[in-house]
């Protein structure tokens, strides 16, 4: 897969964040590659261009910046996924403003991909934009039942 505005190591700190903020059953998917999240927010910020600069600056600090301003001596990437957990969770119960959103960023946008995406359906019991399998001809039909 080539990236047009993820750089190899933002899509690695992305992806692993996602696994961590997404919860058990979605990272299974992640992880068996069912679903690749840093590849959806690859093409969202082709999309949306003025997005990646932030991003890819969050996921640095994220990944690079030690103690005492993110809570670890390592790489994100790095560390054990307990240890990330931890980073995460200070992160968002920080005093500090920049945490925060910084967590907030990176949480919403791992879920935005994650949850755009077919397989992730079952998580949320949305069928998709049109009814799930039946289609369009579906919705249709019920709104004549109701008439």
């Amino acid at each position: 897969m080539a990236l047009r505005q993820l750089t190899p190591r933002t899509y690695a700190v992305f992806q692993a964040a996602a696994v961590r903020l997404l919860g058990p059953g979605p990272a299974e998917l992640i992880q068996r590659g069912v679903v690749n999240p840093a590849g959806i927010a690859d093409v969202w910020l082709s999309r949306l261009p003025h997005l990646a600069p932030p991003l890819r600056a969050g996921l640095l600090v994220l990944e690079f910046t030690p103690f005492p301003l993110v809570r670890k001596l390592r790489p994100f990437t790095a560390l054990s996924p307990s240890a990330q957990d931890n980073v995460l969770a200070d992160l968002m119960c920080s005093s500090l403003d920049w945490k925060r959103t910084l967590f907030k960023g990176i949480k919403s946008f791992a879920c935005l991909t994650f949850y755009s995406a077919g397989p992730s359906r079952a998580f949320s019991g949305y069928p998709g934009p049109f009814g799930g399998r039946a289609g369009a001809g579906a919705i249709a039909k019920a709104m004549l039942e109701d008439e």
